[in-house]
């Protein structure tokens, strides 16, 4: 037991090392300076921002660029509990009781489309709330 312990111990120091001597790679947005993008959801009985009249298409959609820092304000006028994730930036999602609301944020450092989803399946309007998209360029 003890010299899984040693072992252990010197892979994990020369890793750490490792890591000191070759550097840990820089954010892509190091030294750019983006634009603050803020973005309200509304979550009820339509979906999200009214996405039931939306069906077939991407709603809502949020467009950024590479290296903005997002700022995302769900707020849930409904009276059970919506949930909200995006792929990539937010995949463990939240939830928003009735009534309330919350905002977080993030720097978008990767390029691409994001899907934005309810994270939980146990609303009316669930599969109204699958579709939205997130698109950094």
């Amino acid at each position: 037991m003890l010299a899984i312990i040693v072992i252990a111990s010197a892979v994990a120091l020369g890793g750490g090392i490792m890591t000191f001597a070759i550097g840990i790679p820089d954010s892509p947005c190091t030294g750019v300076v983006g634009t603050n993008r803020n973005f309200t959801i509304i979550a009820n009985v339509n979906g999200y921002n009214d996405s039931v009249t939306h069906q077939g298409q991407a709603w809502p959609m949020m467009s950024v660029n590479r290296c903005d820092m997002v700022t995302v304000k769900i707020i849930n006028t409904d009276t059970q509990t919506h949930g909200f994730a995006i792929d990539y930036y937010a995949v463990r999602g939240t939830e928003i009781v009735g009534g309330q609301s919350i905002s977080f944020q993030f720097l978008a450092t990767r390029a691409g489309s994001f899907t934005v989803y309810c994270s939980i399946a146990v609303c009316t309007v669930h599969y109204a709330m699958l579709n939205g998209q997130l698109t950094v360029s």
